[in-house]
């Protein structure tokens, strides 16, 4: 069974047994966190985001706490009008220890994946 809550710009997403946390910023782009319930805890096990300008997708980064792995994709046609980006494609190793637990983050807004 899937659950789906949607708030304001939030939505809240149980997926493959996953608990998935989005913040979609319209034309602009979104923030995505999914966390595994292990330990009688959530953890943080990825995160992915998209830059846009409208239909214009500038950049995309995905990051893969449990294969310590991030993926940076970003458009390298200057002329695109949405549907013919051309992307560069970017991976590299990340370095963590522990994987964040949800009851850490006091504010999203606070969360600094660019650490990463």
């Amino acid at each position: 069974m899937e659950v789906f809550i949607m708030l304001q710009n939030f939505s809240f997403e149980v997926k493959r047994g996953n608990l998935v946390i989005q913040y979609a910023h319209g034309r602009y782009g979104f923030w995505k966190y999914t966390f595994r319930f292990q330990d009688s805890k959530f953890k943080l096990i990825g995160y992915d985001s998209s830059s846009n300008f409208g239909p214009i997708v500038n950049k995309e980064t995905s990051i893969n706490f449990l294969t310590k792995k991030k993926l940076v994709r970003e458009n390298t046609n200057e002329n695109a009008e949405g549907g013919d980006e051309v992307f560069k494609e970017t991976w590299s190793k990340i370095r963590i220890d522990n994987l964040l637990n949800l009851s850490e983050i006091k504010d999203f807004d606070d969360l600094e994946m660019r650490k990463y």
